[in-house]
Parts: C-alpha cells; structure tokens; sequence
C-alpha cells in the first residue's frame, strides 16, 4: 500500500517535555497541509547526536543551532506521512526505492 506523500513546507524543532521532536508542515499532494512529526530513528539520522551534543543533558540554547539545520535538510524534499496511535508522522524516500541514471537522464535537482 502507497503512503499519501507530499511536500515539506517548513521544518522545525520543539520541544516537548524536555524531549526534541522534528515537526514540519506538509503540502499533500492532494492539496491539504498537514502537521506530522519525524520519527526518532530518522531525526537521529539529520541530527547525529554524536556529533552535536556531547552529553545527553544539553542547554536549550543548542535549539538556535538545531533548527537551521532541520530546515535545510527537510524544507522542500518529498515525504510520506502516515498516522499511528493517533498521532501522524512523516519520513523520507528509502534508499531502497531510489535508482540512479546516467548523468545525461538524471532528473534536475
């Protein structure tokens, strides 16, 4: 079954508790906009925490940091979103589905 998908509008961190959450607005193909969330296998994936926290207690300043960053791997790519426990989330193509062409068929950016 094919997730609905759409286009990622704008991208941003929040907190929720003390915990970070990816959120971002999505331009359905349908014509909606939905809020849906990362999960947190792929915000680990964009956010390596190895390389941006050096403990698991970190100031919420390294939200100012975070951010810009979340934008500029998220805003405008193409993303499925779906719903669990009433909750909807959005991710990203898998490298599995993706196929590469000879640079004279390759599709612009």
């Amino acid at each position: 079954m094919k997730r609905p998908a759409g286009e990622i509008v704008h991208a941003r961190t929040e907190l929720h508790g003390d915990r970070l959450r990816v959120v971002a607005s999505v331009q359905m193909d349908g014509g909606e906009r939905v809020e849906a969330q990362l999960p947190d296998r792929e915000t680990a994936a964009i956010l390596p925490r190895s390389l941006l926290a050096a403990s698991s207690r970190v100031p919420v300043s390294l939200l100012d940091t975070l951010g810009p960053i979340v934008a500029r791997m998220c805003d405008g790519r193409r993303a499925r979103v779906w719903s669990y426990r009433e909750r909807c989330f959005f991710s990203f193509q898998s490298w599995k589905s993706v196929r590469f062409l000879p640079e004279a068929t390759a599709a612009p950016p």
